[in-house]
């Protein structure tokens, strides 16, 4: 009697905030998911190794993965190239290349190294010790352009300069080939990635999109693209279409510069000390 009679009188307001409260849990609930999406592949919050680096190699930008178990690296200010075993506490070997430079990416192709300078420059030489015969080519785009992502495509033969904040890109960001061939670069763009084809996937809105790092995935021929400043990566398939995108844990990923894979699939991702602790190393074993 008691409850027919608070219906009577009050039933729209209650009915009204049971509605309105199961569209507050439903939308948090989205929210959730959306900001939680977990690669199929691994476990993005619970990386299986830590790998903390010496204060010399703070600065850690590019990775590329060597069958040694072990990563060749490069950072921010030195021309010098570090050998990184993938153990507890790693005895690290240097060796010299170049000047000081921004130095941001660094690519293992067949016996040549080729390390990628900001402004868009490759340096390369010989995968042998001590290094000599270092040569040096420049990609000619006008204007003042930064550029922090150099991968191998081995499919195309080419190498993939990506940009990270180029003159001519406003909601854009674009790819250009270098011929591993004849050491050219393409007069074409290679692809040109949408900002919108990002934000589509994602479920949200981002900030200019500036990418820090990229390599295709071994077993699936997947470009998977790391942003630093964007929190995310970015997976597009062999088509350059943005196919998955997945948040990081900015405690976790403290200023990710550097990526690379095994190939049995297993995803190395380096990053800088970002002024607070150590420089690092993390691995995440294919699920």
């Amino acid at each position: 009697m008691y409850m027919k009679c608070f219906l009577n009188k009050y039933g729209d307001a209650f009915y009204s905030t049971l509605l309105f409260l199961f569209l507050c849990s439903f939308t948090c609930c989205q929210a959730q998911n959306k900001n939680n999406k977990e690669s199929s592949f691994y476990h993005l919050n619970q990386p299986d190794q830590v790998i903390n680096l010496p204060k010399e190699i703070s600065q850690i930008s590019g990775i590329a993965y060597s069958k040694d178990n072990s990563v060749y690296a490069i950072d921010d200010d030195h021309g010098t190239l570090y050998q990184i075993p993938l153990t507890t506490n790693p005895d690290v070997k240097t060796w010299h290349f170049g000047k000081p430079n921004d130095y941001e990416d660094i690519v293992l192709a067949g016996n040549t190294f080729y390390v990628l300078a900001s402004k868009g420059a490759i340096v390369s030489f010989p995968a042998a010790f001590p290094i000599k015969e270092v040569q040096n080519a420049e990609l000619p785009l006008k204007g003042n352009n930064e550029f922090e992502i150099l991968y191998h495509d081995p499919e195309r033969g080419q190498l993939v300069m990506v940009c990270k904040d180029c003159k001519e890109d406003k909601h854009e960001t674009t790819a250009f080939g270098f011929n591993l061939a004849n050491h050219t670069f393409e007069k074409k763009p290679a692809y040109v990635l949408q900002r919108k084809d990002i934000e589509k996937v994602l479920g949200d809105k981002i900030a200019r999109f500036k990418p820090s790092a990229a390599t295709i995935h071994p077993l699936t021929g997947e470009l998977y693209i790391v942003s630093s400043i964007n929190k995310l990566i970015v997976v597009l398939n062999k088509s350059h279409q943005v196919v998955a995108v997945y948040p990081l844990n900015d405690k976790l990923f403290k200023q990710p510069e550097g990526i690379a894979f095994t190939p049995s699939g297993d995803m190395i991702i380096s990053n800088e000390f970002a002024h607070a602790g150590a420089a690092n190393l993390l691995i995440f074993k294919k699920k």
